[in-house]
């Protein structure tokens, strides 16, 4: 409750402080002028020139393909093609002390979208692959690496506003933005439970085949979700939306978690997860200050509280993560810092540097978006 508190105040703040600007004294890069509720929500989306600050997590979540604006185009009769999108990510870490290597999180995404006056489809397919090196002080085989499809399918956005998705993985996940090198979550229909991930660290929905259907726009998302995970039957209901410098996410789960092999529904679930991400830019976006709240209710689990921030100087950058986990009215909190350089080419995103915790965890880490 505490932390849901501090999110409100965050965003109260900030939306604030943006009315507060006179449009002839503030910076466009740093408070841009905000489109009235007509342009917002229901107006063409080709209108809406604002930036966007947070990054997407383009492998997990719906957005927005930036199509032409169909305000000053000529009436397509006919569906135009888009050229080929393709999404790369991947994590490697080296664990100091115990002499260990890990490859997670490395996806590669392509899609492509058609589109004409009323309607933008996409049709797209991600694969995965891993690899974990196991704890040297459990006794359990190594871990081999894997390959595989990790999701695909369509999404169909009518009159620039109804989403309608089926996809291999359908079910909404929890928030995966950070500012550090280290994911604070872990995917358990990929990565076995037993690889060196503290249980502090969240845990990813179950997740299958299944369907999305809502509202969806540049700057928010309203939508329900279903997959088929064995008798899971995970279902998520996302509300996110942002402006340039925050956006807001929150997601309602509920799934049979304890046995999914099982039709039952006394065994299912529930997950609350609230969460707001700040990022603003400075000095014509050569500095940025980064901050994360977030609140995670898992229901017969913990609680999770997340707080992040990061200060970013040219390719310098510099991240700190608390993390409060409460579980069996015991509280336990975890600190993780990291520092690390940036390096981009175009539109790909390379980083590399070390990463600690207050747990006795240290890596050497890197990864590549694209």
């Amino acid at each position: 409750m505490k932390n849901i508190i501090y999110i409100v105040l965050i965003a109260s703040i900030t939306v604030n402080i943006i009315y507060a600007q006179d449009n002839n004294t503030y910076s466009n890069a740093i408070f841009p002028q905000l489109p009235d509720a007509y342009d917002f929500f229901i107006a063409r989306e080709g209108n809406n020139k604002l930036p966007q600050y947070i990054k997407t997590d383009y492998i997990r979540d719906d957005y927005k393909r930036k199509l032409p604006d169909l305000n000053n185009e000529t009436n397509l009769s006919f569906f135009e093609k888009y050229p080929v999108e393709l999404h790369l990510t991947t994590r490697f870490s080296y664990s100091i002390l115990v002499n260990t290597f890990n490859m997670r999180d490395t996806f590669l995404s392509v899609g492509q979208t058609f589109h004409n006056d009323y309607i933008a489809f996409t049709g797209f397919i991600t694969a995965y692959g891993y690899f974990d090196t196991h704890d040297p002080d459990i006794d359990y085989p190594y871990i081999k690496g894997n390959a595989g499809i990790y999701d695909g399918g369509v999404q169909a956005i009518f009159l620039d506003r109804i989403l309608v998705s089926a996809r291999g993985r359908a079910t909404y996940d929890i928030n995966t933005t950070t500012f550090l090198l280290m994911p604070h979550y872990y995917d358990r229909n990929l990565n076995p439970a037993y690889i060196d991930t503290p249980d502090y660290y969240i845990p990813q929905t179950l997740n299958g085949p299944g369907i999305r259907v809502g509202f969806i726009g540049n700057h928010y998302e309203i939508a329900y979700s279903q997959g088929d995970y064995r008798h899971s039957i995970p279902k998520a209901f996302l509300f996110r939306f942002n402006i340039p410098n925050v956006e807001f996410r929150l997601l309602y789960e509920h799934e049979n978690r304890k046995a999914p092999e099982i039709w039952n529904n006394d065994v299912s679930e529930s997950l609350v997860q609230a969460s707001s991400t700040f990022r603003l830019p400075l000095l014509n976006e050569t500095m940025w200050i980064n901050a994360i709240a977030e609140y995670t209710w898992r229901e017969g689990d913990a609680n999770y509280i997340r707080l992040e921030q990061g200060f970013e100087w040219y390719m310098l950058n510099i991240a700190l993560r608390e993390m409060i986990h409460i579980k069996n009215n015991i509280t336990k909190a975890y600190l993780e810092y990291a520092i690390f350089s940036k390096f981009k080419v175009d539109s790909a995103e390379f980083n590399l540097g070390f990463q600690g915790a207050t747990d006795g965890r240290y890596y050497i880490l890197g990864s590549i978006n694209y």
